[in-house]
């Protein structure tokens, strides 16, 4: 039985970013957008994900979204999920709103619950080569869209940790304290055992990928330093003097490390730019089949500029792989792209501004 899936069926762009009219008509598969430098390839991808989330996905902050001398912006779309839904987007003065089915969406999670996107950006979330604290969050937003209940916890621990530091500083009793830190204890635990089934499950998709990849990799989440309730308290209580004096609790879900290694080598490190990109689109693979597998629905894949300091070789094996993903790609690609590779697959050209 196909497994069901999102797709995007069409897209209409106005005035967003370089983009004064743009409309296109989505393949059911794979999408390869090309183009020369500024032609708006992202922007495409960005229109798409703001669909879902009602914010781009670029981690630099842009003043405006809207084309230059424009006031606001509008994204139309049909978006294929059982039936079709038809959404729009519209940004005016840094105020998104967002419609679905001609109502207006009251609250943006009622949406990106429902329909979810996958993008892999070099102006995006960086797994491979980022900061901890981005591959900690990407970890815990896949934790939550798989387990959205797993969200209070979230709020619970990283609350009970505030006011247990701000307790330190105004010099509380201990009795005021232990109250904080058996929340801290409560919801970071469960915060654990979540976080190790997600890690688990990528895991377990990561090893159905190394047949055709050079660099076969896993994931680790390290800096778990207590299983038992008791254990954890007893440390909290015991670094009470040196949490005040430094400020922060230097241990604990906020503080883990999630390692992406080739045996025990970061691939951050040991892996060329080739094997780091490849091993990126990789993971989000791997995110898709999680998220599929939890919501029953098959994401929509957006990967820009997916060639990036791939040599021919590595490019065919991954538009080899992406040909047998069960759900929609959109993917960003330079203008001088090989033909050979995108020969399968529905060509949108875009002309420089």
């Amino acid at each position: 039985m196909p497994t069901p899936r999102l797709s995007l069926q069409n897209i209409h762009i106005h005035h967003l970013r370089c983009h004064q009219d743009f409309n296109w008509v989505c393949g059911e598969h794979l999408n390869l957008i090309t183009g020369d430098n500024g032609s708006g390839k992202t922007t495409v991808l960005e229109a798409a994900y703001m669909l879902a989330y009602g914010r781009s996905f670029r981690q630099a902050k842009a003043p405006q979204l809207t084309q230059w001398n424009e006031k606001s912006f509008h994204i139309q779309a049909t978006i294929q999920r059982y039936g079709p839904l038809h959404m729009c987007v519209d940004g005016k003065k840094g105020k998104v709103d967002m419609s679905l089915q001609g109502r207006k969406v009251a609250k943006r999670k009622d949406v990106f619950e429902h329909i979810s996107l996958i993008v892999d950006a070099p102006q995006g979330v960086r797994l491979i080569d980022g900061t901890p604290g981005e591959r900690r969050k990407w970890l815990d937003r896949l934790v939550i869209a798989t387990q959205p209940a797993v969200y209070v916890h979230y709020q619970g621990y990283l609350r009970a940790l505030m006011q247990r530091g701000r307790l330190l500083r105004q010099h509380a009793t201990a009795d005021e304290l232990a109250g904080w830190e058996e929340q801290i204890v409560k919801h970071g635990l469960i915060l654990n055992q979540k976080r190790s089934v997600i890690v688990a499950k990528l895991n377990q998709y990561l090893g159905k990928e190394h047949d055709w990849l050079d660099l076969p990799f896993s994931i680790e989440l390290s800096g778990q330093g207590f299983e038992k309730k008791e254990e954890w308290l007893a440390w909290l209580h015991q670094k009470r003097d040196e949490h005040q004096r430094l400020g922060r609790v230097m241990q604990g879900p906020h503080c883990d490390r999630l390692k992406i290694s080739y045996d025990t080598r970061e691939i951050r490190v040991c892996g060329s730019r080739g094997q780091q990109k490849v091993s990126g689109i990789v993971l989000r693979l791997a995110e898709c089949a999680v998220v599929q597998e939890a919501k029953r629905m098959m994401p929509i894949l957006l990967l820009d500029d997916c060639l990036e300091s791939l040599d021919n070789t590595r490019a065919l094996r991954l538009m080899e792989r992406l040909d047998n993903h069960q759900g929609q790609v959109l993917m960003t690609a330079p203008g001088d792209v090989s033909v050979e590779i995108h020969q399968h697959m529905q060509h949108l050209k875009l002309d420089g501004h």
